[in-house]
């Protein structure tokens, strides 16, 4: 029978951030998360806060919104979220609530910051999945950019 830490295991391998990552590295990734638990209309952090921390869905459903565009993404279990600003340590750029009673990893950053210290394969995977996440979403923003260039019309 699957225990939580096999469930939680199994969600981390399959989150693009720590793919590649060894057995024993996603082990270290998973002594670094904390459970957390947020009921249902609780704010788990607000735009323009700090963010000294990431969290993984495991139950529940959370809300991202914006004070300009309101809700912008409903999160589902397994999603990974709050790590842009974690990662470059600037504030969060939109606020989550919980919207049913949620159960989340978190993941704090003065913990992860001596985890990839201490693990060097670890940071360079992340660090080189970040950069294929942002460089796959360039190329598709560049996309649509350029076609919104050409003119559809023969006047």
């Amino acid at each position: 029978m699957p225990t939580e830490n096999d469930n939680i295991s199994a969600i981390l391998q399959k989150l693009p951030v720590f793919a590649g990552l060894t057995e024993d590295e996603y082990g270290h990734i998973q002594k670094i998360c904390q459970p957390a638990r947020f009921d249902d209309g609780e704010t788990l952090f607000v735009e323009g806060d700090s963010s000294p921390c990431m969290y993984v869905l495991l139950s529940g459903d959370v809300q991202l919104r914006t004070h300009n565009q309101g809700p912008i993404h409903s999160l589902n279990p397994g999603e990974l979220f709050g790590e842009i600003g974690f990662i470059s340590q600037q504030n969060r750029t939109a606020t989550a609530i919980a919207r049913a009673p949620a159960v989340l990893l978190q993941i704090n950053y003065d913990v992860f910051q001596n985890l990839v210290l201490h693990e060097p394969r670890i940071s360079f995977t992340i660090m080189r999945n970040i950069i294929m996440n942002l460089s796959n979403h360039i190329t598709r923003m560049n996309k649509g950019n350029v076609l919104d260039f050409i003119a559809t019309d023969n006047a």
